[in-house]
């Protein structure tokens, strides 16, 4: 699957272009395409990145690819990022590597979000257990609350996300009506966000092994 991921990475990264904002997506397979710009930036490639995780960062700061923060600029130009599991309408699951939070901030500023995935990331229907970021105070309340929306939430045990919080990984028997339940689960008290990424994602860039596929916005 690893070179899946990366060709599907190095897909992605041909879209970007001098004097771009980049967002820099977490996970394996952002973290190819990150690799990839840092090899394109000591070619000569001029982009600023913005970092969706302290972890990304780093990769990003030793790849010489210079970041900023994004309270600095208004909008990014294309964010590369990866999913742990996308549907047929390009809704995303995300949050496995637990920076769901800060991926969607970006996300929501992004002209163009890319995501690239492997080909056993695609799903008719969503199965991978949905990370929740709550905070520290009133963590198990706030699991109760989600268990009264039929969700079965596990803490992910040692795991701190970048913004200080916990992350409940909630279990279910099938989700439907994802655009109510996305904006539910974010109304109760305790959730700072959680892992649907409902119309955000432009593209998919699917690395198979006969080649790549694309899934686009405009084809639905």
């Amino acid at each position: 699957m690893e070179e899946l991921k990366k060709k599907a990475a190095y897909e992605a990264v041909k879209t970007v272009k001098d004097g771009m904002i980049v967002g820099l997506g977490t996970g394996s397979t952002a973290k190819y395409a990150i690799l990839k710009l840092g090899e394109m930036v000591k070619e000569g490639l001029d982009i600023i990145g913005i970092a969706t995780s302290l972890e990304s960062e780093r990769i990003a700061r030793q790849a010489g690819i210079k970041i900023a923060d994004i309270n600095d600029y208004d909008s990014i130009d294309i964010t590369i990022d990866g999913a742990d599991q996308v549907d047929d309408n390009l809704n995303l699951i995300k949050g496995g590597g637990g920076a769901l939070l800060r991926e969607k901030i970006v996300a929501s500023c992004s002209k163009r979000e890319i995501i690239v995935v492997d080909e056993s990331k695609i799903a008719r229907s969503f199965s991978y257990p949905l990370p929740v970021e709550v905070v520290k105070f009133g963590w198990k309340r706030t699991a109760e609350k989600l268990a009264k929306l039929n969700f079965k939430p596990h803490i992910r045990h040692g795991f701190v996300t970048d913004n200080g919080n916990y992350i409940l990984d909630c279990e279910y028997d099938k989700l439907e009506n994802v655009k109510e339940i996305e904006a539910e689960i974010n109304n109760l008290p305790g959730v700072v966000e959680n892992g649907l990424f409902i119309g955000l994602a432009s593209e998919i860039i699917i690395g198979k092994r006969e080649g790549i596929e694309i899934m686009r916005k405009e084809n639905k």
